[in-house]
């Protein structure tokens, strides 16, 4: 979509808007405008700690901390291969306490590779004392992270609807979607570039903190997520691609486009084949609200029907594993399309009666899903030998029903540990169907994109990788032949790598195992090569040449 160019008039017109608005705050309030802080405390809970935890009914209960400063979301970091059962509640300077709250393990939310060895934050207010309480065996030492975020998310609140003329349009069809800079995302930046994926299935969770919120209080516990996601936890950034408040608010999470396929850190060993959807609060014991099941479903109808995805049925994808993966890496999974964090994680995760909602949202989410759309992507073969181009064929369909007539598609290639990038552009027919032909430097993955314009959004199709084999042949002029006497080895290599020679490796049986004699190289020309050597002892030799990607083998006797 082209920017929009402001005309003169328009430029001037918003000029005198926020000149007025900045004129209403008190003086250096722009530029003294509050940042969310995280910060950290070490515990120590030994017998002879000031802080040593007293039995009380069977828990072990902690004196009171005082945080070096306030807060409003805290967590627990614990050592490597502790796992403590603790709860925590909080006050402000002597005030009433919270209720206690359990603090659940962070490991079953994260990236695909790597794990959090603490807990999941915990939204408590306006805090500055906090207590634990212990059922089990507790840790001598713990790490207390805090965040305090509340009058950041209150300040970018007011900034955002300031500046309400100039944001950007909302996305055809999505429901109302509260975008980071409204909450103070923008403060959060990204430790790296988003990952794009393929979104397969939502997976619905909770974030274990108590219930008892206001609307204004959503943007700050959306802030602390964030800023302990990305600066406790070390992740990129927050977790949840979207994140919903018991009143139906919606607020875009990870960066990166809310109709892209972004890759988050919500279900560990399966974020780059899904969107996850967060329901602010603990849904254990207590129904997610008639507004916020509301619009998890507009949201569910809407996101999945972006990616020409199905809302009803099954899908099955690949586990990548993890620490709290349900499946081994490399396991086919089928999973509901809208499923729940425990379905793929070691989780209680989206809470009890939340999961028994499960049913209910679907068939909510399947009336606000949009007609069947996307663009699909189909190779003819997977496996090409020698410079055989790939062929390729799919079809585009849009949400609206619009005609795809010359619409472009991309198609975006990815080779091992590299980004996608686009290598050619189609065009549809009428009828939504493209094809064409491709010829791939090697082996690697393919998606098609449509980009979106400015009436409708960008799709993209599930990946699909070819792979790129050379094709060699060999031969050896005789199997039999007397010591001393030339053996000539020859073939045909076609590959597009273009490689200037063969690899020939000889090897000899000696007491059952194959012993290297030497590794000589053939030259390739005109895709054909040759090499003679005069094996000087007796016995049976393995001739193989290769080239990255493909390999032959010939067995030789030698007699005396």
């Amino acid at each position: 979509m082209r920017p929009h160019r402001l005309t003169r008039r328009e430029a001037i017109g918003l000029g005198a808007t926020a000149a007025a608005a900045l004129g209403s705050l008190r003086p250096g309030a722009a530029l003294a405008a509050p940042r969310a802080t995280s910060f950290e405390l070490p515990l120590d809970l030994t017998p002879d700690g000031a802080a040593a935890a007293a039995a009380v009914a069977g828990r072990h209960l902690t004196g009171v901390f005082t945080a070096p400063r306030t807060f409003d979301v805290i967590g627990l970091a614990w050592p490597r291969g502790s796992h403590p059962h603790a709860e925590l509640r909080a006050r402000r300077g002597g005030g009433r306490w919270s209720r206690w709250t359990p603090l659940h393990a962070a490991a079953d939310h994260g990236p695909d590779t790597g794990g959090t060895h603490g807990s999941d934050p915990v939204w408590t207010g306006a805090a500055d004392q906090f207590q634990l309480r212990f059922s089990g065996r507790r840790p001598a030492r713990l790490t207390a992270r805090f965040v305090h975020a509340g009058p950041a998310a209150r300040a970018a609140r007011r900034r955002h609807r300031l500046g309400a003329r100039l944001s950007a349009r909302r996305q055809t069809g999505a429901p109302p979607i509260i975008p980071r800079s409204a909450w103070g995302g923008d403060s959060v930046v990204p430790r790296a570039d988003p990952a794009y994926g393929q979104v397969q299935l939502a997976f619905v969770h909770h974030t274990v903190n108590a219930n008892d919120y206001g609307p204004e209080d959503s943007a700050g516990i959306v802030l602390g997520i964030a800023h302990y996601h990305r600066d406790h936890n070390g992740w990129n950034d927050l977790g949840y691609n979207f994140l919903v408040d018991k009143y139906g608010q919606i607020f875009e999470g990870r960066a990166g486009g809310i109709d892209q396929a972004i890759v988050g850190a919500q279900a560990q060993g399966f974020n780059s084949v899904s969107t996850g959807i967060a329901n602010l609060g603990t849904y254990s014991t207590v129904p997610l609200a008639e507004a916020s099941l509301d619009a998890v479903a507009r949201l569910i109808g809407w996101k999945l029907t972006v990616h020409g995805v199905p809302v009803l049925g099954e899908v099955t994808v690949t586990s990548a594993g993890g620490e709290t993966n349900r499946y081994r890496t490399g396991t086919p999974v089928t999973f509901q399309r809208v499923s729940g964090h425990r379905d793929g994680n070691l989780t209680e995760c989206p809470g009890d009666v939340a999961y028994g909602q499960l049913d209910d949202l679907r068939t909510r989410a399947s009336r606000y899903a949009g007609p069947l759309a996307g663009v699909t992507l189909r190779a003819a073969v997977t496996k090409i030998r020698g410079i055989d181009p790939a062929t390729l064929s799919g079809t585009l369909r849009f949400p609206d029903g619009s005609s795809p007539a010359g619409a472009e598609v991309d198609l975006l290639y990815a080779t091992a540990g590299s980004a996608f990038s686009p290598i050619t552009t189609v065009r549809a027919a009428a009828d939504g169907t493209w094809a064409t032909t491709l010829d791939l430097p090697q082996t690697g993955t393919i998606r098609a994109r449509f980009p979106g314009d400015g009436a409708r959004p960008a799709m993209e199709s599930t990946s699909v990788r070819v792979k790129i084999v050379p094709l060699l042949d060999m031969t050896v002029s005789k199997t039999h032949l007397r010591r001393g006497r030339e053996l000539a080895i020859s073939g045909i290599l076609w590959s597009r790598a273009n490689e200037a020679r063969v690899d020939v490796l000889i090897e000899r049986k000696v007491r059952g195992r194959y012993k290297k004699v030497r590794l000589r190289h053939a030259k390739v020309t005109d895709h054909r090569y040759l090499r003679s050597l005069r094996p000087g002892t007796p016995g049976l030799y393995r001739i193989t040449v290769s080239v990255p990607g493909a390999r032959q083998r010939r067995y030789v006797r030698v007699t005396g």
